[in-house]
């Protein structure tokens, strides 16, 4: 290999980092695709709360880093971020097996939160169906078993933007919210609701709702994040 030669695959390689950079994309600080210290931090132990009485299981806080993996798994379909989002979806359902030896996850359903029509319309499909792939995939490969999910709930009313919403305006916007595909009751399965992240459950908690109207048992929900504080979401 001559020196034009080397020098033509340094430029190569500088130009190739710059288009696909690997970069820890929870801390931002190391080169690798999730860094070792993060990938620990990412599957922490995860914590129970409960909104109006829903077992809500969460792997981390929602913080600026965790917010980062969020964002690029919704807006860029970032396979990483759906990758590790999966993996901490599994640990929070996991964490309901190993606290209630009786329940099974293969024999449950998993239920989404719904995208708004104007997030499919952007996105080209609810941001969290690949996750939710991803998250069978792994179980599959871990312990041979098939967890199943289905898109239940369908958007009942216009809602909006919760971002800039505060506590008592977003559970005022998210009753109502939803309704159950009339087609789609599965009646023998107790349901397990997922979404992205918890903040002040009024999402989720209109979820709920909308499933026990309809007299479908809710074991409880499974989220990647949960903000302490009540954090906006973007």
């Amino acid at each position: 290999m001559t020196l034009d030669d080397d020098k033509d695959k340094g430029i190569f390689q500088a130009l190739s980092s710059l288009v696909f950079p690997k970069i820890c994309i929870y801390c931002q600080n190391e080169f690798a695709a999730l860094c070792s210290n993060c990938q620990q931090l990412w599957l922490a132990p995860v914590q129970r709360r409960y909104v109006r009485g829903l077992a809500v299981n969460s792997t981390l806080a929602y913080n600026a880093a965790s917010s980062r993996v969020v964002i690029q798994a919704k807006e860029n379909r970032n396979r990483i971020a759906q990758y590790w989002m999966a993996s901490a979806l599994s640990a929070a359902l996991e964490k309901f097996e190993s606290d209630n030896p009786a329940l099974s996850i293969s024999r449950s359903l998993l239920v989404p939160i719904p995208s708004s029509k104007s997030a499919i319309r952007r996105r080209g499909e609810s941001f969290l169906h690949p996750i939710l792939d991803k998250l069978v995939e792994l179980q599959m490969n871990k312990n041979g078993v098939r967890w199943r999910w289905k898109e239940l709930l369908i958007h009942h009313k216009m809602v909006r933007d919760q971002s800039e919403l505060s506590y008592t305006a977003r559970q005022s916007n998210m009753a109502g919210a939803f309704r159950l595909r009339s087609d789609d009751l599965v009646m023998e399965r107790p349901i397990l609701l997922i979404d992205d992240v918890l903040t002040t459950g009024a999402t989720l908690y209109s979820a709920f709702w909308a499933l026990r109207e309809r007299n479908l048992t809710v074991l409880g929900a499974a989220t990647v994040c949960a903000s302490a504080h009540r954090l906006l979401i973007r």
